[in-house]
């Protein structure tokens, strides 16, 4: 963790590319080395954000990603900056294109498959231990080489054993929160996402799983 001084962001910042802002600022821009900066806020004087970074958590979630063998940015470094109450991560972006965007361009027939696939990387993550609370299918990457990776990491937790059904029933629930999403899990391809989930879990949580997906569907009619 390293402090830096308000100028020393300037100028980090200057002739950088803005990738996502908001009413305050950049949130997301690319420097000019290629590298991703991620800016966090904190909104109050006092704040959890105090002694719990998110740009720190997003550093060691990557890293723990990592060493389970699970695709994600490599952190270069986090930074503080308190006269702005900012902390930053500096990364390496990784290559490809979100599953969305990419069933978005898709056929069904191949929308079918990786739609299929994303249900086996998900069950792969909740074995691992992953709960990963802001997941839906902008922060999954497709990798050029056909593999998922993870972005957005703040806002995960990292357990040692596979995950409770209840947080398997939450982490649905997180996933399921955009109608383009909806539309591709749960109406149109439906069976191929339990299928790909069955494929990398206990024929128990596959079940279990194929339940509470019937389950939402029933509460939204």
């Amino acid at each position: 963790m390293k402090r830096i001084e308000p100028a020393q962001l300037d100028t980090l910042l200057d002739n950088a590319k803005t990738i996502e802002e908001d009413g305050l600022g950049i949130k997301v821009a690319q420097l000019q080395g290629g590298e991703f900066l991620k800016l966090y806020r904190r909104k109050r004087l006092l704040s959890s954000d105090l002694w719990d970074l998110p740009a720190q958590r997003f550093a060691d979630n990557a890293n723990g990603l990592l060493r389970l063998g699970i695709t994600a940015p490599t952190v270069l470094e986090v930074l503080i900056i308190n006269e702005r109450r900012l902390s930053a991560v500096r990364y390496q972006p990784l290559p490809g294109d979100t599953l969305r965007n990419h069933l978005r361009k898709s056929a069904p027939e191949e929308r079918s498959r990786d739609v299929m696939r994303f249900g086996t990387f998900l069950g792969e993550l909740h074995e691992s231990g992953v709960y990963f609370r802001s997941l839906h299918l902008g922060n999954v990457l497709l990798l050029p080489d056909g593999s998922f990776g993870l972005i957005d990491l703040s806002d995960m937790k990292l357990e040692r054993n596979a995950l409770a059904p209840w947080k398997r029933r939450r982490n649905l629930q997180h996933i399921l929160r955009y109608a383009e999403d909806i539309g591709w899990l749960t109406e149109q391809h439906r069976e191929e996402w339990v299928a790909g989930y069955r494929k990398s879990v206990s024929p128990r949580s596959g079940e279990r799983f194929s339940r509470d997906v019937g389950k939402w569907l029933a509460t939204r009619r």
